[in-house]
Parts: structure tokens; sequence; C-alpha cells
């Protein structure tokens, strides 16, 4: 078993490198792709909100920064959520010829999504310090909902990926599943006051560690605590049974490589 463990994290370690080194060498501009698509669909928003004069409000917050901040959060949940199935489409073909494992491809991808939110985490906390947004003991109370939200997205992915592996229908209809979760959680506007809506947001263990995260790291403190409790407890729940959804399809999966 440990020696087991050790190899997943030495081909962890080699593939992340690898990917690293590769995914930006072409590129001029690198990391700054990171915080500009964020920074571009927050601005879009608050540009709609101005334009159209939407009753949209944050709160005790900024709404700026509110906003941002949410953007950046759901972005680093939806690249964790694709992360699983694109790198295992892209390995496929070593499925069946090589014995290897695959656990560390999906963890090589977690770690990549994991560090390109941090450095768009790292760049928003400086513009939250600079512009006055950001609570005291902010960043730190908001980290670990933070690694809870991109494990969640990690694992929602991978218990997905072996299923999009075997059927083109499950990637396509993941798509449209993010693209309708961003309207149904209080990214651009606030938490519901309406009870049965604010029951179904609270309850709903993306926007709970989304929420949370930001509350911390604007206010200092959130009302959906507990909620977020119950999501990360949820979430390494999720993570077990999808990895072993990925151990009993790795036959199947093989198979369907060839």
């Amino acid at each position: 078993m440990r020696g087991e463990l050790h190899k997943i994290a030495c081909l962890t370690w080699e593939l992340l490198k690898r990917d690293m080194v590769s995914r930006y060498r072409g590129s001029k501009l690198g990391y700054v792709w990171l915080v500009v698509t964020p920074l571009a669909m927050a601005g879009v928003w608050i540009y709609i909100r101005r334009l159209a004069d939407l009753n949209l409000s944050a709160g005790p917050m900024n709404y700026v920064a509110y906003v941002t901040t949410g953007i950046f959060l759901w972005q680093g949940f939806t690249r964790q959520v694709q992360s699983s199935m694109s790198r295992l489409a892209l390995s496929r073909h070593l499925f069946s010829k090589y014995m290897f494992p695959w656990e560390a491809i999906l963890l090589a991808g977690w770690a990549e999504s994991a560090i390109e939110f941090l450095v768009s985490i790292a760049v928003l906390v400086a513009v939250l310090g600079v512009t006055g947004c950001l609570s005291g003991w902010g960043l730190l109370l908001a980290l670990p909902w933070m690694a809870a939200l991109l494990l969640l997205g990690g694992a929602l992915g991978l218990i997905l990926a072996p299923f999009g592996l075997l059927y083109e229908d499950v990637g396509r209809a993941l798509e449209l599943v993010l693209y309708t979760m961003f309207f149904m959680i209080p990214i651009v506007y606030s938490r519901p006051t309406d009870a049965t809506l604010r029951l179904l947001v609270d309850w709903n263990p993306v926007s709970a560690l989304l929420m949370a995260a930001r509350d911390e790291l604007l206010l200092g403190e959130t009302p959906v605590f507990y909620h977020g409790v119950a999501a990360g407890l949820l979430t390494i729940l999720l993570v077990v049974l999808g990895f072993t959804i990925l151990r009993l399809a790795r036959p199947h999966l093989a198979v369907a490589a060839n």
C-alpha cells in the first residue's frame, strides 16, 4: 500500500511538472490569462447592473468586490470539475498499453488547477487589500473553504469522468449544468431573503462553500458556517466514492480505449 502511494505521488509530481511547463510554453501572457477571464466576466456583470439599473445588491459588501470574488471562486470550482474529465480523455490512449496508477493523472490535474487558482486568488487578494475590501483575517479564514470548494469540484469531476469517457453526452450535459448553476448560486446577486429560496441555496454544497469563502474573505465571518461544514463532510465522501468508481471502471475504460 505504501509503495503504491509512493508511486502515485512520484508520477503525479512528474506529470505536474511536465504539464505546467508545456501549458504556457507558447503563451506570451502566461498566467495573466488566469485573471483575465474572471475579471472580464465580473466587468460585464457590473456594467450590465449599471446600464440596466438592475436591483442587484451585495448586502454589507462592496458590490464590485462581491461579484469579482464570487466569479474568481466559481472559475476555480469549474476548472476543477472539468479537469478530471479532460485529463482522462487526453490520456485514454495509454490505458490499454501501460500499467500505471491512473490516480496520478487526476491528481496532477487537480494540483495544476489548484496552483492556477492560487495564482489568481493572490492577484485578487492584492487588489482587495489595496482597495480596503479585504477583512483582517479574511484570507486565513477563507482558505479552508476555498480548499473544500476545489476538492468538491474535483470530486464531482472524478465521479463523472469515467462516464464521460464512455458517453460524450455526459461532457455536453456537464457544460449545460455548469452554465445553469452559475445563475442559481449567489455570485452576482445577494443571498435570497425568501425562506424557501434561501434554504435551497444554503444547502447547495457548491453555493455554501463559495459563499462561506467569499464572506470570510470580505467580512471575516459567514452566516452559512454550518452549511459549509456539512458540504465539506459531503465532499470527503464524494472523493472516496469517486476514486472507488474509477477503480471499478478501469477494466471497462481500458477496453473502450482500444
